[in-house]
């Protein structure tokens, strides 16, 4: 089997492809950084969140996990990142919430993965899956 390339050929191609994915990695570090810079909940969001809760709108278990949060027992940072042992007070709100919200959900999936098809990204083509 003769490869027309030369080895200067591949040896500029191999690293013409290491600088593409450095790159890569050093936006992806940045995009990383960025949300992780972000607040996860602004103070608007935090009041308006507590104040539901509070009025019982949420339920009895957001109920309780405000009262926790204002009495300095945790932070909203600690249950939606799983560091708090108050996070499954949580769970009850975020699966009402998905079921009211699920076909927006799955709608806006949609238009994600048609984006990214438009820009030749085909990220679900090649997904193993369990069938054997």
């Amino acid at each position: 089997m003769n490869d027309p390339r030369s080895q200067a050929e591949i040896l500029a191609a191999i690293s013409a492809a290491r600088e593409d994915l450095t790159a890569g990695l050093a936006d992806l570090r940045a995009t990383v950084d960025q949300l992780n810079a972000r607040p996860l909940l602004t103070d608007e969001e935090k009041k308006a969140l507590e104040e539901q809760a509070e009025a019982g709108e949420l339920g009895e278990d957001m109920k309780t996990l405000v009262e926790k949060i204002r009495g300095g027992e945790d932070t909203w940072e600690r249950v939606f990142s799983g560091e708090s042992p108050h996070g499954a007070l949580l769970q009850g709100h975020l699966t009402r919430m998905f079921e009211e919200h699920k076909e927006d959900i799955a709608l806006a999936f949609e238009e994600l993965i048609e984006e990214e098809e438009a820009q030749g990204n085909f990220i679900f083509d090649e997904v193993p899956t369990s069938d054997t």
